[in-house]
């Protein structure tokens, strides 16, 4: 009986495929080991303070303390100004790089205004129940 040989013949075409689905596969289970860190996804938390008030965001709030050091992250506040009235993206550190990860932060007139739109929408949620 004769044994058939099989020879492996790679063009350069076919490397360079090999190469490139390779590195791709290597960045798409990188984003799945550490999603916050993912650039394919983006993670947009909510928060809401008046003004004069800068808000106190915890770390605990947002990320599982299973899957993560809580004490790794920190908030830049560089771009926001408290004392005026508006919205603001609050990036999201973790041991010192940026993640995908921010926190839109609305700074309102008064406290009365937080609580009338928390209201409002559990109303709404309530009405969209019976209906």
């Amino acid at each position: 009986m004769k044994q058939r040989k099989f020879h492996l013949h790679l063009t350069l075409f076919g490397t360079l495929v090999l190469v490139l689905v390779l590195v791709l596969l290597f960045q798409t289970l990188k984003g799945k080991a550490e999603p916050i860190f993912d650039d394919n996804t983006t993670t947009t938390y909510y928060a809401k303070t008046v003004l004069g008030t800068a808000p106190d965001l915890q770390a605990d709030r947002y990320f599982n303390k299973e899957n993560y050091d809580l004490s790794g992250f920190t908030f830049d506040f560089s771009q926001c100004d408290w004392n005026k009235a508006g919205t603001y993206r609050v990036p999201v550190i973790y041991d010192g790089k940026k993640t995908n990860c921010a926190v839109q932060v609305e700074v309102r007139a008064s406290s009365e205004d937080i609580t009338e739109t928390v209201s409002d929408i559990n109303e709404n949620a309530v009405l969209k129940e019976k209906k």
